[in-house]
């Protein structure tokens, strides 16, 4: 009976397992972390002034891609030494758009002053995942980051991005490197016209359509 009993008992587990298995998922909803399940993509490059820590600022390749899955959108390019990649969420995104809507108002009101970018003159503050290494991302920290606006040469004052250094986990001893990304209002009218939401939105849906075609 014992014997019948254990058999009984392990033949409605296995029941329950397949039962539960067959159960088909329920889509995911569409909503800030997750536009739809497929693979990263690529948006467009721009070449933006770009630097590290101290050096000067040069013209550096970035290359645009977003990861529909996470809804996040990511920057790669080599500044300086290093090849540097930064993920920008959904919500990290809307923050900044509003930090332009405020530099942009005072750049077309010529209200910037000529004055260091510092942590208490900036426009916003945020996090981002930055990865990083010399032959390709092989270190990744989440750090801080704000928005200035600083003059390269006189009345040009550039939106500026700055990623503070922050210690791997684990690792306290390796530090990713300041990272600053400089970005015109011309540039910022060419992001927002290839990187919006909606035109992000529109090129997964473009993706899904054409594998799903029959």
């Amino acid at each position: 009976m014992k014997k019948i009993a254990i058999l009984t008992s392990l033949i409605l587990l296995l029941s329950l397992f397949t039962a539960c298995a067959s159960r088909p998922k329920a889509p995911r909803v569409r909503g800030d972390d997750f536009v739809a399940d497929i693979n990263a993509f690529d948006v467009t490059t721009f070449h933006l002034y770009a630097n590290l820590n101290l050096g000067s600022p040069k013209v550096c390749d970035f290359y645009f891609t977003f990861a529909p899955r996470t809804n996040t959108l990511f920057v790669k390019g080599r500044v300086g030494v290093d090849v540097v990649r930064i993920g920008l969420s959904y919500s990290e995104r809307q923050s900044l758009l509003q930090a332009h809507d405020l530099y942009l108002q005072a750049y077309e009101t010529s209200s910037i002053p000529d004055v260091k970018p510092t942590k208490k003159n900036a426009w916003s503050k945020g996090s981002a995942k930055v990865e990083w290494g010399v032959a390709g991302p092989g270190h990744e920290v989440q750090t801080s980051y704000r928005t200035n606006a600083q003059y390269l040469e006189p009345g040009k004052p550039y939106f500026k991005l700055t990623f503070d250094p922050a210690s791997e986990k684990g690792e306290e001893h390796v530090s990713s490197p300041r990272i600053n990304i400089y970005i015109s209002p011309a540039q910022w009218e060419q992001i927002l016209e290839a990187c919006n939401q909606d035109q992000l939105v529109q090129m997964t849906d473009e993706i899904l359509a054409q594998a799903e075609a029959f």
